[in-house]
C-alpha cells in the first residue's frame, strides 16, 4: 500500500473515530432547556404547544417541531449531531473546491472540533443548541454548496428546497445564508438560474414568516424585563456597541484555533505573494502581534495581569466599563479586523476567492455584532458565536485551497 493510501486510511479512520466518540459523548442536560423540551410531550399536545409558542415566544416553529418530536429519542440526536458535522464538513469542501475530498473533509472536521470548547459545548454538543445552531447551519451550508455546484440534480434541488423550511427559521443562520449567496450571485454569473432563485426566494419567505411571528414581540418585552431592563432606552449605536463587545469577546479567547490559523495563513500568503506596501506591512505586524499574544497567553496563565486587563474575554461589567484597558483592547481588536480586511485585498488575486473570503469574514463579524440588537445578547451565552467560528473554518479552507492552486501552478511552470 502506498503512502498516499495509508494517509487516506488514516484520515478516514480519524473522521470515523471522532464522530463515534462525539455520538457516545453527547447527552441531555436536565438543568437547561433540554429538560423543558423533553417534558413537552408529557404535558402538551405538540400542535397546541407550537401554536402557543408562535403566539407568545418565537417563530422557529419547524425547528421546535423537529426538536419536540425527536428529543425524546436519543438514537436520533446521537446520530444527527455527528452526521450534521459531517454534512457541514463535506459542504464546506464542496463550496471551496467544487467537490468533496477526503483531505479537505478531514481538515475541516478537525478545525470544527478545534472551535473553543465553550462555543462547541453550547452550539453543537448541547442537544438544544444542536437543533437551533448546528443543524440549521449545516443545512444552510449544504444549500450554498448546491447553489455553487455546476451540476444540479432534481433530487438534490428538492432536498435543498426542503432545507429552507428549517435553516431560514434560525435568524443568524438566515442572515449568513442570504449574504453569502448574494455574493455568490454577484461573483458567479452561472449561479443565476431559476433553481437557485427559487431556493433563495423560499428561504426569504420562510425567514420573513419567522421574524414576523407575534411571539417575537412578546418575547422581546419579556426578555428585556428579565435580562436587560434598560435595553429599550439605548440607541441603535449603543446596542451595536454591545454586539462589538461580543465580537471582542471572541477575539479575546486565547487559542481560538480556527481564527488563529486563518490569520497565520493570510499572513503567510501576504509575505509570499502579496502586494507589499507600507500600510500592508503595518497590518501584517498587527496580525502577527495578535496571534503571538494569543498563542503565548495559554488561557491567560502566562501573564495573568496582562490577561486580566487586555484582551479579556469576560463580558462587560461595571469594572470593565470604566477601565481604560478595555478601550485599548477594543481599539486593538478593531485594528486587527481592519488589518485582516486589508491583507485579504492585498493578497488574494483570484477575484472569486477574494470576494468569498472577504464576504465570509464580513458575514461572521456582522452576524456577531447584530446580536447586540437583542436584549438576550449576554443571556444567550456563547452559542451565538458559532457562526463566526464556522466562517473562520470556511476561510481557512479557502486559503489552503488557494495555496494548493498556487503550488500546483508553480509546479506546472517548472
Amino acid at each position: 500500500m502506498s503512502v498516499n493510501k495509508y494517509f487516506k486510511v488514516f484520515c478516514f479512520s480519524i473522521i470515523v473515530f471522532l464522530l463515534i466518540l462525539l455520538s457516545i459523548s453527547v447527552h441531555l442536560d436536565r438543568a437547561t432547556d433540554d429538560d423543558f423540551f423533553l417534558s413537552i410531550v408529557d404535558h402538551w399536545n405538540i400542535v397546541d404547544f407550537l401554536v402557543e409558542r408562535y403566539k407568545i415566544w418565537t417563530g422557529r416553529i419547524p425547528l421546535e417541531a423537529l426538536m419536540v418530536s425527536t428529543i425524546n429519542y436519543p438514537i436520533f440526536w446521537r446520530m444527527a449531531i455527528p452526521l450534521s458535522l459531517l454534512l457541514l464538513s463535506t459542504s464546506i469542501s464542496k463550496i471551496v473546491c467544487q467537490k468533496v475530498t477526503l483531505y479537505y473533509t478531514f481538515i475541516i472536521l478537525i478545525l470544527l472540533f478545534a472551535i473553543p470548547l465553550f462555543i462547541n459545548a453550547n452550539a453543537a454538543w448541547w442537544i438544544t443548541g444542536f437543533y437551533i445552531y448546528l443543524l440549521p447551519l449545516s443545512l444552510a451550508t449544504y444549500a450554498i454548496s448546491f447553489i455553487l455546484n455546476q451540476t444540479q440534480s432534481k433530487i438534490q434541488f428538492i432536498l435543498v428546497c426542503m432545507t429552507t423550511f428549517f435553516f431560514a427559521y434560525a435568524e443568524q443562520i438566515g442572515v449568513f445564508f442570504f449574504l453569502i449567496v448574494f455574493t455568490v450571485f454577484y461573483s458567479e454569473k452561472r449561479t443565476r438560474n431559476y433553481k437557485n432563485f427559487i431556493i433563495y426566494g423560499l428561504a426569504l419567505i420562510n425567514f420573513f414568516i419567522s421574524i414576523t411571528a407575534p411571539g417575537n414581540y412578546v418575547r422581546l418585552r419579556a426578555e428585556t424585563w428579565s435580562w436587560f431592563p434598560d435595553y429599550l432606552n439605548y440607541s441603535f449605536i449603543q446596542k451595536l456597541s454591545f454586539g462589538f463587545d461580543k465580537l471582542h469577546q471572541l477575539f479575546g479567547f486565547y487559542w481560538n484555533i480556527p481564527l488563529i490559523i486563518f490569520m497565520l495563513l493570510l499572513a503567510l500568503l501576504y509575505i509570499v505573494y502579496g502586494t507589499k506596501f507600507l500600510v500592508g506591512n503595518m497590518c501584517l505586524a498587527t496580525v502577527i502581534a495578535f496571534t503571538s499574544i494569543s498563542i503565548v497567553q495559554w488561557n491567560g496563565l502566562s501573564f495573568p495581569l496582562f490577561g486580566k486587563n487586555f484582551l479579556n474575554a469576560n463580558i462587560l461589567n461595571a469594572e470593565k466599563w470604566v477601565s481604560v484597558s478595555t478601550y485599548i483592547s477594543y481599539f486593538f481588536v478593531m485594528m486587527v479586523i481592519i488589518s485582516l480586511l486589508v491583507l485579504i485585498l492585498a493578497t488574494l488575486k483570484n477575484n472569486h476567492t477574494k470576494l468569498m473570503v472577504l464576504s465570509i469574514f464580513t458575514v461572521g463579524i456582522l452576524d456577531t455584532i447584530i446580536i447586540g440588537l437583542s436584549p438576550t445578547i449576554y443571556a444567550s451565552s456563547l452559542r451565538v458565536d458559532y457562526v463566526f467560528e464556522v466562517c473562520c473554518v470556511m476561510n481557512c479552507m479557502y486559503l489552503i485551497h488557494h495555496i494548493n492552486q498556487l503550488n500546483h501552478r508553480e509546479t506546472q511552470q517548472t
